[in-house]
């Protein structure tokens, strides 16, 4: 008499062919963790790193335009001259 291939095994050494033994094992959720936490981690580090630069890049474009509004405001005129004493 043959075997039926469509019948689930019963055998629990094989749970690959036990058809109702469904899920993840301890072992396969451990490294899907371990694997998100390594990619978490790197992907925070890059962000962080980005971010510092930008802290940098915006400070510098401050004092820049700081610099260029306070010569603006020397070499202009009429800033506080006649055209605004009313």
């Amino acid at each position: 008499m043959r075997k039926n291939p469509l019948k689930p095994s019963k055998n629990p050494l094989y749970p690959a062919k036990n058809l109702t033994n469904r899920g993840f094992t301890l072992a396969e959720l451990l490294v899907a963790v371990v694997a998100a936490s390594v990619i978490s981690i790197g992907a925070l580090g890059v962000y962080s790193g980005y971010y510092r630069l930008y802290l940098q890049l915006y400070g510098g474009y401050q004092k820049e335009t700081a610099a260029i509004l306070e010569e603006l405001r020397r070499i202009n005129p009429y800033e506080s001259g006649p055209c605004l004493r009313r």
